[in-house]
């Protein structure tokens, strides 16, 4: 817009003057959000463009195999720890040594059990009472043994024949009082 333009309508110079610096002002706003706006198109072309580019195969390809690996790590989590507590179950049951153990973590790896809600082993119990019918020398003895705990009253240990005898023959080396 012209001044000129707007005088010829017959508006006073002084308000034809306020009338195009408000005009040039608006037109300096619209031409930033212009500006503004054709930046955040070309931004967004330039974001289009990159998604067709990408390979969607791939990062399927790509998730599905972690996923496969995700998987396979949980198996094995839960294998080592049902092994863990078959082993715990066995070490439990007082064999011998670890031979038997060994023999009996394979039975029982072997039927494939499995432990309930509780931490029983289902179907051990039936296995390990067969175990023990045909391998009862397996089983430390669960009867405690007898102890021979010394008196508190003090005597002097009686010798036996032995020592009795050498000290008959030794008189010299027999112990003082």
């Amino acid at each position: 817009m012209e001044k000129q333009f707007l005088t010829d309508l017959g508006i006073a110079d002084d308000i034809a003057d306020q009338i195009i610096t408000q005009a040039a002002t608006e037109v300096k706003a619209a031409a930033e959000e212009t500006a503004g706006i054709q930046a955040q198109l070309e931004e967004t072309n330039k974001q289009i463009a990159g998604f067709r580019e990408m390979d969607i195969d791939s990062i399927k390809a790509a998730a599905e195999d972690w996923k496969t690996k995700y998987e396979a790590a949980e198996a094995d989590k839960t294998a080592m720890q049902h092994k863990h507590r078959l082993e715990g179950y066995v070490k439990g049951l007082g064999l011998r040594d670890d031979v038997y153990e060994a023999h009996v973590t394979k039975q029982l790896t072997d039927a494939g059990l499995q432990f309930d809600d509780a931490g029983k082993l289902i179907g051990g119990d039936d296995i390990v009472s067969k175990f023990r019918e045909s391998h009862p020398g397996a089983f430390l003895d669960t009867k405690p043994e007898a102890r021979v705990v010394a008196s508190t009253m003090h005597h002097e240990p009686a010798a036996n024949s032995v020592e009795a005898a050498f000290y008959a023959k030794n008189p010299g080396l027999a112990p003082r009082d």
